[in-house]
């Protein structure tokens, strides 16, 4: 009972990316992967998940 709660509570869908900082040159991404915040890159942009963004702004910003 309590896998099935969880899975449905954290079932790892990201939802919408943000940008986060202006080029992947000025972002460092291990902080980002050292607290646990997904990133992708796509045009020499990092993108963070939007339900990430209030997270990143305390730890990584």
């Amino acid at each position: 009972m309590i896998k099935v709660s969880l899975y449905f509570w954290d079932n790892r869908d990201d939802g919408e990316f943000v940008r986060w900082g202006d080029s992947v040159h000025s972002v460092d991404t291990a902080v980002l992967k050292r607290n646990d915040i997904k990133y992708k890159i796509e045009n020499d942009q990092v993108y963070i998940p939007k339900k990430s963004f209030d997270k990143a702004i305390w730890c990584c910003s």
